[in-house]
């Protein structure tokens, strides 16, 4: 059977699938976080699927043999989330007492329950993570009753009294299968973790976002960037162009920081770029920088709204000429949700090569991956839990040994229903929205409904004009994410 192809244009596209299934978004976990973009260095599988961080039951519990493999639960793609010190991860703010911890699910399973645990207040957050760095209970323990939960569930929690750089680990534990699924959080109470240095409060405030990124080539320029709640503060950005001494990401953070602090007159103006010492003091330093604001009187009003920074590269283009070209795709008849799906690949260059069939919310349907060198043949895979008259998306992504993405435009397409099959009611028929966000995000145009896991809300696009702003979103750039982007509101309606 011969499908009609719908081709969407694109220049970039990021798709998370949905193999499996919940991860803490409250606080965001630390894979969270790193497809959020404020965690760097993490390895694809954390960008991509922050969900699927599930291993057998008692995992965390075995204390002699998962010390440094607890944050990636011992699985292959994930053994970046294991590198712990105290400046490699992005913190989340925490405060003691009553909070609302919550679990976003995008497959959801029946629960026994949630557990959170917190590390010992003088555990050490330079050496690899063991069991014994955390409190034997949990502080909080939800009963799931061996229930199915909703797509984000929130848990009222009393967190115990902490200072300075702590951790959250959260299990999720199944009742149906004998796993559970394993995030850990990375927080901060504020404070020292000593408890005992007296610091200087003039700089105590800080901005959401931090000075740091990814490995750089020479030639390449990195800018921050200073937002209010609804515009960006264009006067106070401060770009840095990467020599050979500057590649390496805790080196051209420092330097940016420092760039920051005498180019853009920045104490003058009540603010300071850099890490602030036991003393108080904020200087420049290796690894990720923070924006401090003055609580001195003075400070001018629109230092004061200041809420956020971001980071922005502008990279040297390279000059080899990969490409990825797909053809003639075909798909068998839909029988008992599963099908066929084949099509023409031809390549330019030595890559490894995934592809993911996804469904209109962002559901993985199906998956391959290989190795290919100037490849000229036809690939086929197995697509499971389909429907007939459904839309999904082909998504084809290469990488070389050199870190080079090519990713041509994915394809859209539906099934057809065997010869007197009956058709099944897709599972998608009961969604009220068309992505999870981002997902999909270069196809949102007016009227677009999509659902934000940060808040479990649904969010409609604007008509035009304002629906261009719909796509506007990157790790780096998040002023107009719905719900949560400093300008939201200019592109999305609340459901």
């Amino acid at each position: 059977m011969k499908v009609k192809l719908i081709a969407l244009a694109v220049s970039t596209l990021t798709m998370s699938g949905a193999w499996a299934h919940g991860y803490l978004i409250d606080p965001p976990s630390r894979a969270h976080q790193c497809q959020k973009g404020k965690n760097q260095s993490c390895g694809d599988k954390s960008n991509y699927e922050p969900q699927s961080l599930e291993q057998k039951t008692g995992y965390f519990d075995k204390a002699s043999t998962q010390t440094g493999k607890l944050a990636s639960a011992g699985l292959p793609g994930y053994y970046e989330l294991d590198r712990q010190s105290i400046d490699s991860w992005y913190k989340t703010p925490m405060k003691a007492g009553k909070q609302t911890l919550a679990w976003f699910h995008t497959a959801p399973h029946k629960t026994t329950n949630w557990r959170y645990y917190i590390t010992k207040q003088d555990w050490n957050p330079n050496a690899p993570l063991s069991r014994d760095a955390f409190e034997k209970t949990p502080f909080c323990e939800i009963n799931g009753f061996g229930a199915m939960p909703g797509t984000r569930v929130e848990h009222e929690c009393d967190v115990p009294a902490r200072t300075g750089y702590q951790l959250i680990y959260s299990v999720w534990q199944i009742a149906d299968t004998v796993n559970s699924f394993y995030h850990v959080a990375d927080v901060d109470f504020g404070g020292e973790n000593t408890g005992q240095v007296e610091t200087s409060d003039s700089w105590a405030k800080t901005l959401d976002g931090q000075i740091y990124g990814k490995d750089l080539r020479p030639g390449d320029k990195v800018k921050v960037r200073f937002f209010q709640d609804k515009s960006e503060v264009l006067s106070f950005a401060t770009s840095l162009t990467i020599t050979e001494e500057l590649t390496d990401k805790n080196r051209w953070a420092k330097a940016l920081a420092a760039a920051v602090n005498e180019n853009a007159n920045a104490e003058l103006w009540g603010f300071r770029a850099g890490v602030k010492d036991a003393r108080g003091e904020v200087e420049p330093a290796f690894g990720a920088n923070k924006i401090y604001i003055s609580s001195k009187a003075g400070t001018p009003d629109p230092i004061r709204k200041m809420k956020s920074i971001a980071i922005s590269y502008e990279e040297v283009v390279s000059n080899t000429n990969e490409r990825i070209e797909i053809s003639s795709l075909t798909t068998s008849d839909v029988q008992k949700g599963t099908s066929t799906l084949s099509f023409n690949l031809w390549t330019v260059g030595k890559m490894s090569l995934e592809a993911k069939v996804y469904d209109r919310v962002g559901t993985v349907k199906g998956y391959t991956k290989m190795a290919v060198d100037n490849a000229d043949q036809r690939v086929s895979f197995k697509l499971e839990g389909v429907s007939a008259n459904e839309p999904y998306t082909l998504s084809v992504i290469g990488s070389t040994a050199e870190g080079k993405v090519i990713q041509p435009a994915p394809q859209q397409f539906t099934l057809q229903a065997a010869a007197g099959a009956e058709t099944d009611k897709p599972a998608s028929d009961n969604a009220k929205y068309d992505a999870i966000f981002p997902n999909n995000k270069a196809s949102y145009k007016a009227g677009t409904l999509v659902l934000q896991p940060e808040n479990g809300k649904v969010y409609q696009c604007k008509p035009l004009p304002y629906s261009g702003y719909c796509s506007q979103w990157s790790p780096s750039a998040r002023q107009f994410e719905p719900g949560v982007g400093s300008s939201w509101q200019m592109a999305w309606i609340e459901k």
